[in-house]
């Protein structure tokens, strides 16, 4: 039980900072000419390709990332809290909490991702928790065919989500959300004008990332 209490503990923590941060945010100090900012509050260069592209990890806090941030917090606290009473006795407790740990951090690096890459990293990490949790009662074949059908499934959104992704950065030569975000940037607005089957590239890149989102829905 002492896995169940600490991870439902952290998660309230992190609950509790959500709500201190969006108060700060909305209430305090995120407006600055009566517009709310966009906040990088960490970033990390990761991976360098070559000098126009590199691969950071951050924090980027605006009013929708912080939004999600309280919602998902919330509801991971509530599944927490639940989740402690109803596994009670239950075997494999502590693999459960670990599981939904996983799960609760993967959302919570999805939705504070300073780039598009970093959210895709954070993607396929709740799909693999997602497979764990779908699968935890693995002596059971109907889980196990669930978790496995569950997996294949994302595995053909989640391609064409990468592939939406590396279209980008290859025209953009950036992940970044705020670059890719900037209205004047010509290598955006080259690729919304270059066609591929009728199509724009950007169209297309966008459907694709699409796919990703559409195939986790349907999981």
């Amino acid at each position: 039980r002492l896995s169940g209490l600490i991870s439902t503990v952290a998660i309230l923590f992190g609950g509790v900072l959500s709500y201190w941060t969006a108060f700060q945010y909305f209430l305090v100090n995120g407006k600055v000419d009566g517009v709310y900012q966009t906040i990088i509050a960490a970033d990390h260069e990761w991976l360098r390709f070559y000098d126009t592209l590199a691969i950071k990890m951050g924090v980027l806090l605006d009013p929708i990332s912080i939004m999600m941030l309280v919602v998902v917090t919330t509801v991971s606290s509530m599944v927490h809290i639940y989740s402690f009473g109803y596994m009670k006795g239950e075997k494999g407790f502590e693999r459960f909490f670990a599981f939904l740990s996983l799960f609760s951090f993967s959302m919570i690096g999805l939705v504070i991702a300073t780039n598009i890459f970093q959210m895709y990293v954070f993607w396929e990490l709740v799909g693999v928790s997602s497979f764990l949790l779908i699968g935890f009662y693995y002596q059971k074949p109907s889980a196990v065919a669930a978790s496995k059908k569950a997996f294949i499934v994302t595995r053909f959104a989640d391609f064409g989500f990468l592939v939406g992704i590396l279209l980008i950065s290859y025209f953009t030569k950036t992940f970044d959300f705020q670059e890719l975000m900037n209205p004047d940037n010509a290598a955006v607005a080259e690729m919304a004008g270059m066609s591929f089957m009728g199509m724009s590239v950007l169209t297309l890149a966008l459907v694709l990332i699409f796919m990703g989102g559409a195939g986790k829905s349907a999981m």
